[in-house]
């Protein structure tokens, strides 16, 4: 199964009040497209049908949990987090 595409990013409020709890920006989350990422189907229970997990313009990891909107190519970040040692390595396994 292939991953979804992701060409970019619906912000709201709620969402962005999110981020900055995690001392992320919606910048950021947007860099991440330009950067190396990868999207893997997120843990089963979870709203975020996705995860993307990729590096901003600075090289920080950064996992955000997605959900499809109306358009295909467009998702919802539910938030977003810097990554632990073991999504750093899922990054690195996507050889991206």
């Amino acid at each position: 199964m292939s991953s979804p595409q992701v060409d970019g990013f619906l912000f709201d409020d709620e969402n962005i009040d999110k981020l900055w709890q995690h001392g992320i920006t919606p910048e950021q989350v947007e860099e991440l497209l330009e950067h190396r990422h990868v999207v893997k189907r997120n843990t089963a229970g979870h709203r975020a049908s996705h995860k993307l997990i990729g590096r901003d313009a600075h090289g920080k990891c950064i996992v955000v949990p997605i959900e499809q909107t109306y358009d295909p190519g467009l998702w919802r970040p539910r938030t977003a987090w810097y990554c632990s040692t073991g999504d750093e390595t899922a990054l690195r396994q996507a050889g991206r």
